[in-house]
């Protein structure tokens, strides 16, 4: 490697170089990352100094990083940063605790297409046993509805007779988790069903109307949905701890939809560069990142996956360690 560096922090990156080098350390993997450090300060306006913007940018997770991948860029930008203080030059020094911190307790439970199967089938026998119950009418499709949309349940309960265009298989979703409001295509049998429930619960209606409207008035509460969903999973024979206990939580289903269509993205021949944000954009989620965490998700339940990504992308899913997750 050349230790040619070509940024305006050029002379001081050579300076810090040498003196590592001087006291006896390899400094390999630290050089490789000065370079691509001075290649991209070359995008940046450095004449204050190293700037907040500079150094973000530099250690933002990507989605195939490995945890340690972001620890070493943190590491090397806080040395760059210290030594250029300790010379006279302004420097951004990144807050390592906030950056790092993680949640390594949490995972999310990704279903398998049989399981998916079996509780749809689950609330479709309920259904047909108890005639044209609105209740059980609502829970065939709103189980379907998340797991096909992975929307999250509030975006669900929250939709408005409004929010939805029949003719065209359309909803929109409005006031998300992340003010990001979005118009999502939903499948034919899914705009079948949706077509069905209106009719069925719908006789006289205002468009401001919530479309899961409660019998009891209002909508149908997050818990009560949750609750039902439980029983379901007993009745199909998935354990279920509780949700304090690592149990399948109703939100699975939407962690579920991302890494199914992330699998289906990647055996269609699309390449993950292209499907993130894709899939980010259609999930409400308020950065790529938060979408390319399902990545080691996807391989871990899908094993093929890896040898698959691996050969067109070299390895972006080391170890398969899932470092933390959010209700996404």
């Amino acid at each position: 490697m050349s230790n040619t560096f070509i940024g305006v922090f050029k002379d001081d990156l050579s300076l810090l170089l040498s003196e590592a080098k001087a006291l006896g350390l390899k400094y390999i993997e630290e050089e490789r990352l000065m370079h691509i450090f001075d290649k991209l300060s070359l995008e940046y306006d450095c004449t204050r100094g190293l700037s907040k913007e500079l150094v973000l940018n530099f250690i933002e997770k990507q989605p195939h990083w490995k945890k340690s991948t972001q620890e070493k860029r943190i590491v090397i930008i806080r040395k760059i940063a210290v030594f250029l203080n300790n010379h006279g030059i302004c420097a951004y020094i990144c807050d390592t605790g906030r950056l790092m911190k993680t949640d390594d307790h949490f995972k999310p439970y990704i279903f398998s297409y049989d399981e998916i199967n079996n509780i749809l089938k689950q609330a479709d026998g309920e259904l047909q046993r108890r005639g044209n119950d609105r209740n059980h009418l609502f829970y065939t499709v709103i189980f379907r509805l998340l797991y096909y949309c992975g929307l999250r349940i509030s975006e669900a309960l929250n939709l408005k007779i409004k929010d939805i265009d029949f003719k065209n298989g359309l909803i929109q979703i409005k006031n998300s988790k992340n003010h990001k409001d979005r118009t999502l295509p939903i499948p034919d049998d899914l705009n079948r069903r949706f077509n069905k429930y209106f009719q069925a619960v719908h006789k006289i209606y205002l468009d401001d109307d919530f479309f899961f409207a409660s019998p009891h008035g209002g909508q149908y509460e997050k818990t009560t949905v949750y609750h039902h969903f439980r029983d379901i999973l007993l009745k199909c024979g998935i354990s279920h701890g509780g949700r304090d206990k690592g149990g399948q939580r109703l939100h699975d289903l939407r962690h579920t939809f991302c890494v199914h269509s992330l699998r289906q993205f990647l055996r269609d021949g699309i390449d993950y560069r292209t499907a993130l944000p894709i899939l980010s954009v259609y999930m409400g989620h308020s950065t790529i990142s938060a979408t390319g965490k399902y990545l080691r998700l996807t391989a871990e339940a899908f094993p093929e996956i890896t040898g698959m990504m691996e050969s067109m992308y070299g390895n972006i899913i080391p170890g398969l360690g899932v470092d933390s997750y959010e209700a996404y």
